[in-house]
């Protein structure tokens, strides 16, 4: 009967620990800064490592957001300038780096 006791009582420690190292493990995953994941208004989600902070774009005077568009790594923004034009600003998702302006000219 002591042995039957004894067994229990070591199972229900066992059931304890095993439970507390679940619970930390889920909060540490929870809490840590790993791998996030970014899920944009089209149902693509863009795994995103470690964000980069604030970043400022110069974009011409006037130009307002007409699309984005995320390919791989990469972020297009079409602009509309406000005279007419269009372009595109290439954006690098992962350091927030502006890749470049390609200005859209209509005529031929």
């Amino acid at each position: 009967m002591r042995g039957l006791k004894g067994l229990v009582i070591g199972m229900g420690v066992l059931i304890v620990v095993g439970l507390t190292v679940v619970i930390v493990t889920v909060v540490k995953r929870q809490v840590s800064d790993g791998p996030s994941v970014l899920k944009s208004p089209v149902g693509i989600s863009v795994p995103i490592e470690n964000g980069f902070g604030e970043k400022r774009f110069q974009m011409p005077k006037g130009a307002k957001v007409v699309e984005t568009i995320i390919n791989g790594n990469r972020l297009a923004l079409r602009l509309d300038l406000g005279d007419g034009g269009q372009a595109l600003l290439l954006i690098d998702i992962g350091t927030g780096q502006r890749i470049g302006l390609i200005r859209l000219d209509g005529s031929k």
